[in-house]
């Protein structure tokens, strides 16, 4: 069964086991109850919480666009959905995932993977990298190296060249890294060992310096989108993810088009905001899953049991505002704004 019957047909035999009775109330449980108040503190310490605002008293908690028809099909058919899946409403989400300190993201044109997504392709550029990272990561979890806790690669459905036969090989790509918002070009694959070993731990030094970064490294570019937001799709994984990502980015592309914001693969306008599927990040159980870079604030924000209804407050308050404000904190997995 391929995604598109999945998705019209959640409650078929084949993925019962990831679905409930229609009529129970997915959302009877109030989740700010399991927000804790040192986990409040820990998350306002990162990021400006947006003031009364709550998953079911905001404004925009319905999710409703009384200006778009199609938009509110679309949210009410994704929502149905979510409510018949399995998901766990009653485990706080806080501290259930990892804050990166790099993290490796490798285009692929796809939106779904097999089991291990980085291993999918041996002596390709993204297995290779991830190879690179379980073999550095000791060496790099010490404290006074770079925020956060581990170095993470992932595949994406960002687009390849598919005119370049290399990249057809899997021998080159470009890898986009946040959170630094930077592009290291044309890398290959039996360069990833020595391009990582000179340029990570100047990325992560307390001195770093972006434009003697560039001077240093040639292969390396800006990134110039405003944000970029992940949204996992790993179906092999689990098909909560192939089942909710699509609604999602249905409702991210359609609210990003309003502000002039959104960006598909050909439209290369600076200060964009991406939205794209991510492989495997752990925690299916909480789908829907989404990992929100901002480039000017230096932050990520990861999500957990994120529906389609939540959408327009995260894209109002935390990718619209100059300084931008975190709506539903009790969904956060894990929050960091970087300093250097």
């Amino acid at each position: 069964m391929g995604i598109k019957d999945f998705i019209k047909n959640p409650l078929s035999k084949s993925i019962s086991s990831i679905t409930k009775d229609e009529t129970s109330n997915y959302l009877k449980s109030d989740e700010g109850d399991l927000l804790t108040v040192d986990a409040k503190k820990l998350i306002s310490e990162e990021i400006r919480l947006t003031e009364s605002i709550h998953h079911d008293e905001c404004e925009n908690c319905s999710g409703l666009d009384k200006d778009d028809d199609n938009e509110d099909e679309t949210l009410l058919e994704g929502e149905k959905i979510f409510s018949k899946l399995v998901i766990d409403w009653s485990e706080p989400l806080y501290n259930t995932s990892k804050i990166p300190k790099v993290h490796f993201i490798v285009p692929t044109s796809q939106q779904d993977w097999k089991h291990d997504a980085c291993q999918e392709k041996p002596g390709s550029v993204q297995d290779k990298i991830s190879n690179w990272c379980k073999a550095n990561l000791e060496k790099y979890q010490k404290e006074d190296i770079g925020d956060g806790q581990t170095l993470t690669c992932s595949v994406t459905s960002l687009p390849i060249n598919i005119m370049d036969i290399e990249v057809m090989k899997n021998t080159k790509n470009n890898v986009l890294i946040l959170p630094h918002f930077l592009w290291i070009n044309d890398l290959h694959s039996s360069k990833v060992d020595e391009t990582l070993n000179g340029l990570i731990p100047d990325l992560l030094s307390n001195n770093y310096d972006e434009k003697q970064l560039l001077s240093k490294h040639k292969n390396l570019s800006i990134a110039h989108e405003k944000a970029f937001v992940f949204i996992c799709s790993h179906t092999t994984r689990d098909k909560r993810c192939g089942v909710t990502a699509p609604y999602l980015k249905k409702m991210f592309d359609r609210k990003l088009q309003k502000y002039g914001l959104y960006r598909d693969n050909s439209d290369l306008r600076p200060d964009g905001v991406n939205v794209k599927f991510i492989s495997h990040m752990g925690g299916h159980k909480f789908a829907g899953n989404v990992q929100i870079y901002l480039k000017e604030t230096r932050t990520l924000i990861w999500l957990g049991r994120v529906t389609p209804k939540h959408v327009i407050s995260l894209i109002d308050y935390l990718i619209i505002q100059k300084e931008p404000t975190l709506p539903f904190p009790e969904k956060v997995r894990c929050i960091k704004k970087y300093k250097w």
